[in-house]
Order: structure tokens, then sequence, then C-alpha cells
């Protein structure tokens, strides 16, 4: 039996105050993992300068027994173009008991003197994590970075570590898709292997790897840096239950659109996991999908603050349907305003969208078509 394993864990992405970060939480016998992915792009340097320090201090609070565990560390970040959509991890280990906590974190340019205040509340559940995150990180130049892809990577680079942890009995790991495949056979927990080589020969781009337990294979491919974990940076839980509308049936949208504001976050988490098309496994692709697509509908549809991308009918249509198969438009039309014609062949779809007022906001014609 194969699965492929999306390895998201316990995956908690930040506030919109903080730009585009995020904790992720490994729980195993010997403790609990907390990676912070800090995007390269997030962060600010003097126009003067070659590289930014940064100190990092996170606050682990129990609610129950407000127990208190403190971590901080410093590190500095080079200024320079390769680094661009990539992630700065920043890693802590800690002995805490299951239950409720609250994390507070602030990320602090000592460079430039700014800073900025997180706050966070998370449960950690007494299960362990079966697979863990099989990191990718590269280092060069003297920092450690995560990338977004495999190819092309700023080579040469200094290191290369592929690095996982695991609580289940794994009868063997194998690492494919480079020259010289590596296997551990009874991996005691966690492996890492060594990629500098085959890295700086740029010969990675088929990189897998499969763990074996039993007659259970599960694939899995690196976890890199995604767009995607922007989402919760981004939006507010009362944006996220507006855009889920575009997708909810009327009887969800009609108990989503009653949610108070301190239940935002687990409805939006159980409608999810209702919608997972593979409960089975820790990924849900159709979350993740509809995350890129938001951020994607952002970036391409925004004209003005007031009138955010995915709020536009341009920005609703792409949510909802994704890409077009066929795409027409007509700036300057005889007698007619701009438009632009939007087809889809499988739903059998088009959506003609017009400028009528002339300032680049596209509205849908042919509102019938959506429903």
């Amino acid at each position: 039996m194969v699965k492929a394993a999306k390895l998201t864990l316990l995956l908690i992405l930040l506030a919109p105050f903080l730009p585009a970060q995020e904790i992720i939480f490994e729980h195993y016998d010997t403790g609990v993992d907390l990676w912070v992915l800090i995007p390269y792009n997030s962060l600010v340097f003097k126009a003067d300068v070659t590289e930014s320090r940064y100190q990092l201090v996170m606050e682990l609070k129990n609610t129950k027994t407000k127990k208190t565990l403190s971590f901080d560390q410093t590190f500095v970040v080079p200024k320079r173009d390769w680094l661009q959509d990539t992630a700065i991890p920043v890693t802590f280990s800690a002995e805490i008991s299951p239950g409720n906590y609250q994390a507070d974190l602030r990320l602090r340019n000592l460079t430039q003197g700014d800073k900025i205040d997180l706050r966070r509340n998370f449960s950690l559940e007494d299960a362990y994590t079966e697979i863990g995150q099989p990191y990718f990180l590269l280092r060069k130049e003297g920092v450690t970075f995560q990338p977004a892809v495999l190819s092309p990577l700023p080579i040469p680079v200094d290191s290369c570590i592929l690095t996982q942890k695991f609580s289940l009995a794994a009868d063997s790991l194998h690492i494919a898709g480079i020259s010289g495949a590596r296997v551990f056979n009874s991996p005691p927990g966690s492996y890492t292997a060594d990629l500098t080589e085959q890295t700086n020969a740029d010969s990675l781009s088929g990189l897998r790897l499969s763990i074996y337990e039993g007659n259970i294979c599960y694939d899995m491919e690196p976890f890199l840096y995604d767009q995607w974990f922007y989402y919760n940076a981004r939006y507010s839980y009362k944006d996220q239950i507006q855009q889920l509308r575009y997708i909810a049936t009327q009887n969800e949208w009609k108990s989503l659109r009653a949610v108070p504001d301190e239940k935002m976050h687990e409805v939006i988490d159980k409608y999810w996991q209702v919608h997972d098309p593979s409960p089975g496994t820790l990924r849900n692709e159709a979350r993740e999908s509809f995350y890129k697509r938001v951020i994607t509908a952002d970036e391409r549809f925004t004209i003005h603050k007031r009138l955010q991308g995915w709020k536009s009918d341009r920005g609703r249509i792409y949510i909802k349907y994704g890409e077009p198969d066929e795409v027409h438009s007509e700036v300057h039309p005889l007698d007619l305003h701009p438009y632009i014609v939007w087809i889809y062949y499988n739903q059998n779809l088009e959506f003609i969208f017009a400028d009528t007022g002339g300032f680049g906001q596209y509205k849908l014609r042919n509102k019938d078509e959506e429903y």
C-alpha cells in the first residue's frame, strides 16, 4: 500500500500582523520541536547595509498551569538577491506536556530597532507526530535557508541537508531521484542526509523519499517553502469565512456566517476536515489549492486598497474555478466598454467581465452563468 503523505502536522500560520511567518510543532517522546519559518521577503534592510541582525524571542505558557518557557535566538541575514522567495528557519526544542498553550513571539530588528509582536493560541495533543516534515535546508555565506524549489538553486552552496524525525517504527527509509540513492535500514526515529554534492551538481530535481512500515509505503517530497504559507498571515479569520462563501454550499454558508469571532478558527479547521480529499493522510490538497487561489487572485486583481483582488468579480471566479482554459480580451472595442472573456471547457462555462467605469475594475456581466 502506498500513501502519499504531505506532512503538515500541527501547522500554525500566524496572524496578519506578523508578515507571513509560520510555526510548526512536531511532538515526539523526546519533546516538542518548534520551527519558526521567517520569509526572507518580509525582512527589512537599510539601503546602505549588507546584512541585518534579528532576534526572535518566544514564550510558551500553559494556559491551565501558567507554566512558562522562554526561548531566545539571534541570527544575522545577509542582503542577497538569491535569498528572495526563501524562508529563514529558527528552531527551538522543549519538553512540554499536552494541553492548551499561548505563544508570544517578538521578532526584533536589532539593526534598525523595529519589532513585531504576536500572540497565538494552540493545543498540543497526546498523540505523537507519526512522520515529521522532511526539511530541505541549504547553507551559504553563513545563513541557513529553506528554498521554494529544488532547481535552480543558488549554487555553489556550503552545505545541503535533508533532515526528518518520525515516531512510527520504520523498517527503512529511501532517498531517491538523485545520484547515489540512500537507504537507511531500521532508522531510529530520525535521519540527516548530506546532499551537498548532489546540490552543487544541480541534480536534485527528482528528489523524493519513501518510508516503509511493514507493507505500507509513505511517499513524500522534500518540505520546501511555499506561497500558501502566506494565507493566515495575510487574512483575518473574518476574511477567511467570507472567502469560504465562494465554495460553500448554502447550508454550510448559513452555519459559517453565524459563527462568533472566538470560534472562527475552529470552524474553519472543521470545514476543511470535512472537505479533505485524502482524510487518511496529513495532507489536505483542497485547502492548499484554495489558499493558493486566494493569494493569486489578490496579487492579480487588486487595483486599489479598498478593493482587494479576492473580493473582485474576477477574483471570485478565479477562486471558484481556477485558471481559465481560454482568455479573450478587447481593450478598445468599438462602441463598447473594454471586456475580458474567460472560458472553462470542462465546466462548459463562459464569463464576461467589462470595465464599465474605465478604471480597470472589471465586473461580471453574465452572473447567471456563475450559479
